[in-house]
């Protein structure tokens, strides 16, 4: 009998606000250990193979409760849920729920678990990551975990990338936890305190990991300046809601795209601001700061470094600088603050990309999220360089914001006190997730073999060149009558290729920035015969695409990537679109030597040998070729890595420096 499995709920031991406390200054020796003996894993759970015993229990008890009819079943649920709020969660019970749950799904949604959903499910509750093949359920593992943890009282947050999978699976789910009892909660950027607070106050809620962050910074807020006001003593006695914090504690979480919200999107804190009224000053100085840097030139005036987004005034940029401003009053006869707005202004100018970057709608700029393509209207340049970027559009300059609190992610989520995960590409950033988190990642062997064509790379010497390429295939593919994704990381290069493929007559669909809204219609479509759907990145997208019959018979689903993105991992969530759950499909990279990625990393004389490789290989890439490649995405891994670093030690410091006042936040 192997040990039980903790929980961790609201209550008298705890307080009604569960987390867990971190250390102010850890040493990193005794954290490792720490994370070694706390997540070490179960041997039983080491592998399908090992789990089997507990599938035998899991397959006998599930054949008792079938005999059952609906009276004698219900009663089944109430014992279990009181044994499971009783303590700890035994394996019996386990056995018990998972049992139950795999004929709940049954029955309402007339699916059956696999062997090795149950395996990733006890996984999961067990506190591991876990990866799985796209089109493996993942959606359906997740309630493995939440609905046992749910039953047992403890507040369940599972957490996604984007609001479109949160209300998808939570809709999906909703009638196999109504079996069992239990409320299902959705929280949105656009609902207001009330509905928010309804949504935590829930046995499972769903929400994504930007909200479920600010939320939290909010309600520390209430708490840092409310907790002995009057006005916080009147509402206790009124039993007010108004001005309470809106969740129930950092309990459990179970973290859908775990990469992607882990790890792409913790290079920088999340920073909680208030607005503060806009003024003409300070649009006049953006302008001014503007109009001085376009008529600067790069490499004389000043220096741009592409890698990190910052820009550098030369002393002959300088001595411009001060000329052009030797007749300005106010904040502009300070050095410091000349070379600074400037500076901004040549990163708005240079360094910011539209269609890129930003997305400019309804006369607003908003920023496009580059790990899923999709645009973040919440969130702001900080340092006045949003309204660089507003005054450089000419849109209407909304008002500034002074930041409040600021926690970054690797601080957050290792306040869980059980943190879980899963993903289709969590394998590469294993080492970081054990050491930054602590879970270790365990892979999921898929239920079927994969199928998957990975056709060799192909290079062009030019985008027009690569757009050529893509037509043809896409022309060749279609009269097949099979189904093509083009997958782009830039809403600039999806509108390209809409451009091209409506130049010759291809009827197609396009999913990035501006028509997220249509996704789910976009995705449900894509898997026709001979259609072609452009979109950019995939994180958490096309997962409902499902390949017609006769698409399936052609040969299945082509994926073509025409963009170098900034991790392997990004390119396997693309590939990982095709030949899912065992079904046929192909993918291949289009690549061309202007993209951005190697012109921003790789050094003349490479960028010289890889020019003259590709002329020599006539498109054909060669492996010397494909290394190369690989090296540039590399480089920028790693220092994305080493702003994680930097983002996880700037809090620590600030914890340290602030200990006296308390968190950081």
């Amino acid at each position: 009998m192997t040990a039980a499995i903790s929980v961790a709920r609201p209550g008298i031991r705890l307080g009604e606000r569960p987390e867990r406390v971190l250390p102010r200054d850890p040493d990193r020796l005794d954290a490792f250990f720490q994370r070694l003996l706390t997540h070490r894993v179960d041997p039983q759970l080491r592998s399908l193979r090992s789990f089997g015993k507990r599938l035998q229990a899991i397959g006998m008890a599930e054949d008792q409760f079938m005999k059952m009819d609906l009276v004698a079943r219900n009663c089944s649920v109430q014992a279990l849920r009181q044994s499971l709020t009783a303590g700890q969660l035994q394996q019996s019970e386990l056995v018990q729920a998972f049992a139950l749950i795999r004929a709940a799904l049954q029955q309402t949604l007339g699916l059956r678990l696999h062997d090795e959903q149950l395996y990733a499910g006890w996984c999961l509750l067990a506190g591991h990551f876990v990866e799985m093949n796209t089109g493996e359920g993942k959606t359906l593992t997740a309630a493995l975990p939440a609905i046992v943890m749910a039953m047992a009282g403890v507040p369940v947050h599972v957490i996604s990338a984007n609001e479109y999978l949160v209300a998808r699976d939570s809709g999906e789910l909703a009638s196999v936890y109504r079996w069992f009892g239990l409320s299902v909660g959705l929280v949105l950027a656009d609902q207001d305190e009330a509905l928010k607070r309804q949504g935590y106050a829930c046995d499972i809620t769903y929400c994504t990991h930007q909200q479920v962050v600010f939320d939290y910074l909010r309600d520390s807020q209430v708490l840092k300046y409310g907790r002995h006001s009057l006005a916080s003593n009147l509402r206790d006695l009124l039993d007010e809601q108004s001005g309470k914090p809106v969740q129930r504690g950092l309990c459990f979480a179970i973290v859908d795209e775990a990469d992607s919200v882990l790890i792409d999107d913790a290079r920088t804190p999340l920073i909680l601001s208030e607005s503060s009224a806009s003024d003409g000053l300070s649009m006049a100085e953006a302008a001014v700061a503007l109009a001085i840097a376009r008529s600067l030139k790069e490499n004389h005036h000043y220096l741009l470094r592409r890698e990190i987004r910052q820009a550098r005034l030369t002393d002959a940029g300088l001595q411009v600088v001060r000329k052009r401003t030797a007749q300005l009053s106010g904040s502009w006869q300070f050095e410091r603050y000349r070379q600074e707005r400037v500076c901004q202004a040549l990163a708005a100018l240079n360094l910011y990309q539209r269609d890129v970057d930003y997305l400019v709608q309804q006369d607003r700029v908003e920023l496009i999220d580059q790990a899923t393509g999709r645009p973040t209207p919440q969130r702001r340049l900080q340092h006045g360089l949003h309204r660089l970027l507003e005054v450089k559009e000419r849109c209407s300059v909304s008002d500034e914001s002074s930041p409040v609190a600021s926690l970054s992610y690797q601080r957050f989520f290792t306040r869980y006190h059980r943190l879980c995960g899963m993903s289709g590409t969590l394998h590469e950033a294993r080492g970081e997730i054990q050491r930054v988190y602590g879970p270790g990642v365990l892979r999921i062997a898929p239920v079927r073999p994969s199928r998957r064509r990975q056709l060799p790379l192909r290079m062009a010497a030019s985008q027009s060149r690569q757009l050529e390429l893509l037509l043809e295939q896409v022309q060749r593919l279609r009269s097949q009558g099979r189904a093509i994704l083009v997958g782009t990381r830039t809403v600039k290069l999806s509108d390209e290729v809409s451009a091209m493929l409506d130049v010759h007559g291809i009827a197609h669909e396009v999913l990035n920035a501006r028509q997220d809204s249509a996704e789910a219609q976009v995705v449900a479509a894509a898997g026709r015969v001979a259609q072609v759907t452009v979109a950019t990145n995939m994180a958490g997208r096309g997962t409902d695409i499902k390949p017609d019959k006769a698409v399936l018979e052609a040969g299945g689903l082509h994926v073509v990537n025409l963009e170098i993105n900034d991790s392997r991992r990004v390119d396997r969530q693309l590939h990982g679109r095709a030949a899912r759950q065992g079904q046929p499909g192909s993918c291949q990279d289009i690549l061309c030597l202007s993209d951005e990625v190697l012109e921003r990393e790789m050094n003349p004389v490479a960028m010289r040998l890889l020019a003259l490789l590709v002329m020599r290989s006539g498109q054909s890439a060669s492996m010397l070729i494909g290394f190369l490649v690989r090296r540039a995405q590399r480089r920028v891994e790693d220092r994305h890595r080493q702003q994680r670093i930097r983002v996880a030690e700037g809090q620590t410091q600030l914890q340290r420096i602030l200990a006296v006042g308390g968190r950081g936040e």
